[in-house]
């Protein structure tokens, strides 16, 4: 049993925020590599050292519970890794992240991939995209599941999705003669698959396929959410765009309805990005630009501006990549922005 508690600190909206808007909780494209260097892999923190009241990290978690040597000869990792999409479809500058299933020796394969803890709102869905290496033959199998406590891996008791993996092959070119476990079958739709060969064996290759669940269930709750790759003997999976959307408002800010029409461009920006605002009354003005953990990384006091449209420029191009958000303070209110840098 693994187990590591991390709190994560909520992801902000990707456009300004409206209280009755939809807005983005958190999106993760695994594009960057950023992202598996900071993504915590197989790591067993010695007890309460990391207890969920503990605001300092908001990381992933890879967790190779079989602990299996490849066999494809890839040399592929032992839990989540960074892969190219199976499919020309869906482009070769893309990345997403995935596992492994092919052992030295035929095999159950245990994978985890762990977020960090998520702070829901009252109506917010889960969505992802994946896709299998291969259909109907090897055909991997995955569940999401989803955990209120902690991200011990004993904690995930429910499950919100299942993806069945191929139990027996078959030997013709239809899925009828292969057998499937409980669950949705990739590709037997004829849809989101690379069609191969007429002739037997069938070797389809998966195209990211989009799901979501709603999580109505989980409304006002800190969640964890698991992507279970569970499957014996088979290839391997990707996961790809997980995104929780619903309505919130950024942790530490209180903001209006965006009263000033704020907005960034370029958004997602590289060196500069311009923000632009709107007074309906003359007001002093404070523009500050704060990380996803809340602080400040600069802030500048704009004085007493006239009525009508402003605007100010942020120098973007030493900011590392991620999520920002861009905050307008005036007399009557704040308005928020969610800036994404590249």
């Amino acid at each position: 049993m693994k187990k590591i508690y991390i709190l994560a600190i909520s992801f902000l909206m990707l456009s300004a925020l409206k209280s009755n808007a939809q807005d983005t909780l958190v999106y993760e494209s695994f594009n960057f590599q950023s992202f598996y260097d900071n993504m915590i892999t197989d790591v067993v923190p010695p007890p309460g050292t990391l207890p969920l009241s503990d605001p300092s990290n908001a990381l992933w978690y890879s967790y190779d519970k079989d602990g299996l040597n490849d066999g494809s000869g890839a040399g592929r990792d032992g839990g989540w890794f960074a892969v190219q999409p199976f499919s020309d479809v869906d482009t070769t500058n893309n990345v997403a992240i995935g596992a492994n299933s092919w052992f030295d020796s035929p095999a159950l394969a245990e994978n985890y991939l762990i977020t960090p803890v998520f702070n829901l709102g009252a109506h917010d869905t889960l969505f992802w995209k994946s896709a299998p290496s291969q259909t109907p033959r090897y055909l991997d199998g995955y569940q999401v599941q989803i955990s209120t406590t902690t991200n011990d891996d004993l904690s995930f008791n429910t499950t919100l999705f299942t993806a069945a993996e191929m139990t027996s092959l078959g030997s013709d070119t239809t899925f009828s003669t292969f057998g499937f476990s409980t669950g949705f079958v990739h590709g037997q739709d004829g849809t989101y698959i690379d069609i191969a060969t007429t002739t037997a064996p069938i070797l389809h290759t998966g195209q990211l396929r989009p799901f979501s669940v709603p999580l109505d269930a989980y409304a006002n709750q800190s969640v964890f959410i698991a992507f279970y790759h569970r499957t014996f003997d088979d290839n391997m999976i990707s996961i790809d765009d997980f995104m929780i959307r619903g309505q919130h408002a950024p942790l530490g800010i209180t903001e209006n309805s965006n009263e000033l029409g704020l907005n960034v461009f370029p958004n997602p920006a590289t060196d500069m990005s311009q923000v632009n605002y709107n007074l309906a009354a003359e007001s002093a003005v404070v523009i500050t630009v704060y990380d996803i953990t809340g602080k400040v990384i600069a802030s500048e006091n704009k004085g007493t501006q006239a009525t009508g449209r402003h605007f100010s420029m942020i120098n973007t191009a030493n900011l590392a990549k991620g999520f920002y958000t861009v905050s307008v303070q005036t007399a009557t209110g704040r308005s928020t922005v969610k800036l994404m840098v590249n």
